[in-house]
């Protein structure tokens, strides 16, 4: 598992608010998660292999293998 780091931000990244892109770790897809639509996360919707979590806290990444 990894977690978005709002002061390091990747290129493939942004966390604005309750909503972050991220990119996936198998296939490279970037895609966009929300606390408020996908409030148990979302997998990437190219392959399914990861999933993103975003709290008022944190944006958490979970990875094949994890």
């Amino acid at each position: 598992m990894r977690y978005l780091d709002k002061a390091a931000l990747g290129h493939h990244e942004d966390w604005y608010g309750t909503n972050a892109a991220v990119s996936c770790s198998s296939c490279g897809k970037v895609f966009i998660v929300s606390a408020t639509l996908h409030r148990k996360g979302r997998k990437c919707p190219a392959c399914g292999l990861c999933t993103a979590i975003v709290t008022k806290q944190q944006v958490s990444i979970t990875e094949p293998g994890d």
